[in-house]
């Protein structure tokens, strides 16, 4: 049960190798290893994670400690149920990062009726 999460985050180096022993566990602990590794910085990212940044210990030091350094250093991005009418959880200005790493949501019901062919016979409710 929980709310579940999909979470990148794009550190460059500087801001990598300026976080603390724990911090570093921290991400080492919910994402493993790295998704992806440039000169720039490095990315993080998994899929259906609870990231509760406002409530876990471990996030909120995390979250401190990005918040020292320079803003376009570094990005978080979480998509989450409340997805896109909140920015919970997102932090950071690296919107120029090698992953291109950014907000991007769609909906959309699809049908093809005509999948069917001659197999919809008629038109029915739901009792019957």
């Amino acid at each position: 049960m929980g709310i579940r999460s999909d979470v990148a985050i794009a550190l460059k180096n500087n801001v990598l190798e300026g976080l603390s022993a724990e911090s570093k566990k921290t991400l080492d602990e919910w994402f493993g290893q790295t998704s992806s590794v440039t000169k720039e910085g490095v990315l993080f990212y998994e899929e259906g994670i609870k990231w509760y940044s406002e409530s876990y210990d471990d996030l909120i030091q995390l979250y401190a400690e990005l918040i020292k350094f320079d803003d376009e250093d570094y990005l978080i991005v979480q998509a989450c149920h409340d997805y896109p009418s909140s920015d919970e959880g997102d932090l950071g200005g690296w919107y120029e990062n090698p992953w291109e790493i950014h907000r991007s949501w769609s909906v959309s019901v699809e049908w093809d009726e005509g999948a069917f062919g001659d197999e919809v016979l008629d038109n029915r409710t739901a009792t019957g």
